[in-house]
């Protein structure tokens, strides 16, 4: 029986002030690069792509498939990473896989037993929300996802219990506020507690194996970007 290639998936993260990369080779993480210091994501992911496959002996060619982190987050951010990871997968052929910022983040969780939240800033004192079940391995979304403040978003958390875990920037700003409503909630530790391209990576793989591709990779927004809720309206 002829032995089939391995899957050799390159990841890009920048819906964020992340901008981050990833290579999987065979379901092994084989490289990964993340940095978080504000620097535009347009100089930066480029040569942190040609950084990571290269640590990972990969060639461009070798690539079998693309991820990219497609919000919600920052409109630029998103805009940039779906563009990238578009155009390579439409030079070189192979698939893409769209992952939202909200699932991949609690793919970083997936053996918490109860339930994990991202909340991620949205400028203005509003987030980007969701809460998951992750103990069974892998992310199952509860309820709706959000924009708006944290505190429109309260009575959805109280309905999940005392066993929460926090995670993102959104969280970390308001952390004052969920510790007061929340006492027993936990908060992500400084090394999982923003997106990364490795945890795009691993929802990519879930999704790869059951056939969840797509040619073009479309942007997620939960709200209108600024210049058009300027030009018309909320």
């Amino acid at each position: 029986m002829e032995q089939q290639e391995p899957i050799r998936l390159l990841a890009v993260e920048t819906s964020s002030s992340v901008a981050g990369a990833a290579v999987v080779v065979g379901g092994k993480l084989a490289a990964e690069e993340y940095l978080d210091h504000r620097l535009t994501h347009s100089e930066v992911i480029l040569p942190m792509v040609d950084r990571v496959l290269g640590g990972a002996c990969v060639s461009t060619k070798e690539i079998t498939a693309l991820a990219v982190d497609v919000g919600p987050g920052s409109f630029t951010g998103v805009r940039i990473g779906v563009c990238l990871a578009n155009g390579m997968a439409a030079a070189l052929g192979v698939p893409v896989v769209a992952v939202d910022a909200l699932e991949a983040m609690a793919w970083l969780f997936p053996a918490f037993s109860g339930v994990v939240c991202p909340l991620l800033d949205a400028r203005k004192d509003q987030v980007y929300a969701a809460a998951f079940c992750c103990n069974n391995g892998e992310p199952v979304e509860l309820g709706e996802r959000f924009a708006g403040s944290v505190g429109e978003f309260l009575p959805a958390l109280r309905a999940y219990g005392e066993e929460l875990l926090f995670v993102g920037d959104g969280a970390a700003a308001q952390k004052e506020l969920l510790r007061a409503e929340f006492p027993k909630a936990r908060f992500a530790p400084c090394h999982l507690d923003r997106p990364r391209a490795s945890a795009v990576a691993a929802a990519a793989l879930a999704k790869l194996e059951r056939g969840e591709t797509v040619r073009e990779a479309m942007p997620l927004y939960l709200k209108k970007p600024q210049a058009e809720r300027m030009k018309y309206g909320d």
